[in-house]
């Protein structure tokens, strides 16, 4: 059993989840350093000194080191005393910031690009959720770096070659719930924020609306500044069908996720997807764009009927006309698939990987 030092920056939502879950199920000791909660662009210049703190405190004790992403790695070693050994180290990327759409404001975060390439090059190990999180870093990440720095890009790419995917792990099904009765009840369980496109997914449900379908809708996620308007419009436009509207606890999140039968997506950026996964474990028939981390989720042979390339209003429309139980035809083998993101499956595969990293420093 090894001792395992996870420095998080941003210890909430998901990403508490994700330690929480592989803490749960390791057969490592797992300990985590939780950094600044003022948002990760503040985190990337005060966590780092909180992190170094730690690692010169626990010198000695710490078999593998676990760096989550978004963080400055490589302030967080030149922080440290020179006499402080540095224990083989993993970078964990949850997201990364060459991969985010624009925001409302246009721009990218320079700051938090040019974090994570140092952050890849302090690492001896990297690792992503998705097939595509580790395409999208190799084939964008080396050009970006080369025009600020003539060379770095070749030397990145280089450990970009040998990233490796860790899914983030997700509960299982569970119990089953109530079947769900009467019209069809579709899920939208994402932040309202820009990347999402919120705007897009209650534009299709007042399009649907109008055109007289059946369906109630479950609103879910934290409302940021730029998905308010889009959620305003949903709770006027559609207040009569609003089964549920804000946020919940864990339990009676659950609990909805089992009532679901579609979850939908309209998003721009998504490296895993962790909120769809629960939505199928659960037993709710996904819509999603052919885009992003999302033909992952999804055995391959129904690609064709479970995402869609158009928009959301015609992806829905002849599911909504279907029956119950036409509808979830396939509902055991999405569960099936997105079965191997179970802890039970994926927290083995983490706790091998850390073994052989600490094997390969010794």
């Amino acid at each position: 059993m090894a001792n395992v030092l996870i420095l998080e920056p941003w210890h909430q939502g998901s990403h508490r989840s994700w330690v929480e879950g592989w803490k749960a199920r390791s057969k490592h000791s797992i300990s985590v350093v939780d950094g600044s909660d003022t948002g990760w662009r503040r985190s990337l210049i005060t966590a780092p000194s909180l992190f170094a703190a730690e690692l010169e405190r626990s010198a000695g004790n710490i078999d593998a080191l676990i760096a989550s992403t978004p963080i400055d790695l490589a302030t967080v070693f030149g922080l440290l005393d020179r006499s402080t050994p540095r224990p083989p180290t993993l970078l964990y990327m949850h997201e990364s910031q060459i991969g985010y759409p624009p925001g409302p404001k246009g721009g990218q975060a320079y700051r938090g690009i040019i974090a994570d390439w140092a952050s890849i090059m302090s690492a001896d190990r990297v690792a992503v959720a998705s097939h595509f999180h580790a395409e999208l870093l190799r084939r964008e990440l080396p050009t970006f770096i080369d025009r600020l720095i003539e060379g770095a890009g070749a030397k990145l790419k280089v450990r970009l070659d040998n990233i490796q995917v860790l899914p983030v792990g997700i509960e299982g099904r569970g119990s089953p719930g109530v079947a769900p009765d009467g019209c069809f009840k579709i899920l939208w369980n994402h932040r309202w924020s820009h990347d999402k496109r919120p705007d897009e997914f209650v534009h299709a449900m007042l399009k649907l609306a109008s055109e007289d379908f059946p369906f109630e809708i479950f609103a879910m996620g934290d409302v940021e500044r730029s998905g308010m308007k889009a959620h305003n419009r949903l709770k006027r436009g559609l207040r009569d069908r609003l089964a549920i509207c804000g946020s919940c606890d864990r339990a009676e999140y659950r609990e909805i996720l089992k009532k679901s039968d579609l979850v939908v997506s309209t998003a721009r950026h998504d490296f895993f997807g962790v909120a769809i996964s629960e939505a199928i474990a659960s037993g709710a028939r996904p819509v999603l764009p052919k885009r992003l981390a999302y033909p992952e989720l999804v055995p391959t042979e129904l690609h064709p009927e479970l995402l869609y390339e158009g928009s959301l209003e015609d992806a829905l429309r002849p599911q909504l006309a279907m029956d119950r139980s036409e509808l979830h035809i396939h509902r055991n083998a999405t569960q099936e698939h997105v079965a191997n993101f179970d802890w039970l499956n994926v927290a083995p595969r983490y706790d091998l990987f850390i073994d052989e990293m600490i094997s390969s420093f010794r």
